[in-house]
């Protein structure tokens, strides 16, 4: 997989405790050396440690959230964020102009 805004995703973390800094530069190396296709495929890696909200995953690392776009079928990863638990919580990332929400069809 490519990891597009590596080098973001390694200076955000530079503000969080070195066992963060280091689970992440473990995490990118883990995305360049993957072919995963489909959420199962990432799960098998992660075991439960990452989730699938609409169109981003959310990877769990340690008390964090790394969010990231994805495309699998170009076989990328975007990164879009590191956050802490309570920052994820707020949800304010969900503001984001490409995070996109299922409609609900009228039943």
């Amino acid at each position: 997989m490519r990891l597009i805004k590596k080098q973001n995703v390694i200076e955000d973390s530079q503000k969080f405790p070195q066992d963060i800094q280091k689970a992440v530069k473990a995490w990118c190396e883990v995305v360049k050396q993957s072919e995963w296709q489909h959420l199962d495929d990432i799960r098998k890696t992660y075991d439960r440690s990452v989730d699938q909200l609409e169109n981003f995953l959310i990877f769990n690392i340690k008390t964090y959230r790394l969010i990231v776009g994805f495309n699998f079928q170009a076989k990328i990863i975007y990164y879009k964020y590191l956050l802490t638990h309570d920052e994820y919580e707020s949800g304010k990332w969900k503001d984001d102009a490409y995070f996109k929400r299922q409609s609900k069809k009228a039943t």
